[in-house]
């Protein structure tokens, strides 16, 4: 049995299909193309046709017109910069090495401004250069002996001082810090010979006070003992006036009697020897007047 051409036509998608489906694309296209997500702590800068709009897209869901309208997304958290090494003069003249880091934030309010006047790498053509103008130009106002004792004082300096520069670019200036203020090597050597000079005074003048505190504790020993000799001595004293006073003349002659130990004296001859007791004693014989 013969089959005709017909038969055999291949099967597959018909046109009409195949057009809703690209039309259902385009559409799908459409609608994403129509919104922007613009995350927290953002802003949206939107360009039609490449022009910055005055409008700024907040965070969240923003609509959009497709193709026509695109939408750049800035930052306006707090950043931290660093700062490159900048060299600068004291008022002698003597070569000061500053370095150090800057918070700041974009106002969110302007983000469009700052895009337009300046574009997304704001820190380079501005940040950098202003931060500069201000080492070069305070930092002469003091004397190289200043610098360091007057660390906050610069660091409030330049934060006003930099603040009114960037705040015509939106940028806000949080704070500043100095990371590391160096010198040059030569006065660098002379500081630490002075400290080191300082050091061995603040040692001496160590050693002389405990000399000295020495030289008190031997002073006020010897005082002590001193006085304790004289309580001593005058004590002394006292109880030997008082026993000269106690001392009559007929203790002395007890003081004899008790000693006696009646033993006669042995004499040759017949008669019997008198013994006069007072005189042992110091007292006037007993009979006698």
């Amino acid at each position: 049995m013969e089959r005709t051409l017909p038969d055999f036509e291949l099967k597959g998608p018909k046109p009409r299909t195949i057009g809703i489906l690209i039309i259902l694309l385009i559409i799908f296209i459409f609608l994403w193309g129509s919104f922007a997500l613009v995350p927290a702590g953002h802003r949206g800068v939107v360009l039609w046709w490449g022009s910055v709009e005055k409008r700024v897209m907040g965070e969240g869901l923003n609509f959009k017109v497709p193709i026509a309208e695109r939408v750049i997304k800035v930052d306006v958290r707090v950043q931290p910069h660093p700062f490159k090494e900048i060299d600068a003069a004291s008022k002698e003249y003597q070569m000061v090495k500053l370095t150090g880091m800057m918070n700041f934030h974009i106002d969110p309010s302007y983000v469009n401004d700052l895009y337009q006047k300046v574009g997304l790498d704001f820190a380079n053509k501005v940040i950098d250069p202003a931060f500069n103008d201000f080492v070069k130009e305070v930092v002469p106002i003091y004397q190289i002996t200043e610098i360091l004792p007057k660390r906050e004082e610069v660091r409030r300096r330049a934060m006003t001082k930099l603040g009114d520069n960037l705040a015509r670019y939106h940028i806000i200036v949080d704070d500043i810090y100095f990371a590391n203020i160096r010198f040059s090597p030569e006065y660098e050597k002379a500081i630490e010979a002075k400290q080191v000079a300082q050091q061995q005074v603040e040692t001496q003048r160590q050693v002389l006070f405990q000399r000295e505190i020495e030289a008190q504790q031997k002073v006020a020993t010897a005082k002590g003992e001193a006085e304790s000799i004289l309580v001593v001595a005058q004590g002394q004293a006292k109880a030997n006036e008082a026993l000269a006073r106690s001392i009559s003349a007929i203790l002395v002659e007890y003081k004899g009697i008790e000693k006696w130990n009646g033993v006669l004296p042995q004499v040759s001859g017949g008669a019997v020897p008198f013994i006069d007791i007072g005189k042992m004693g110091g007292a006037t014989p007993v009979g006698k007047k």
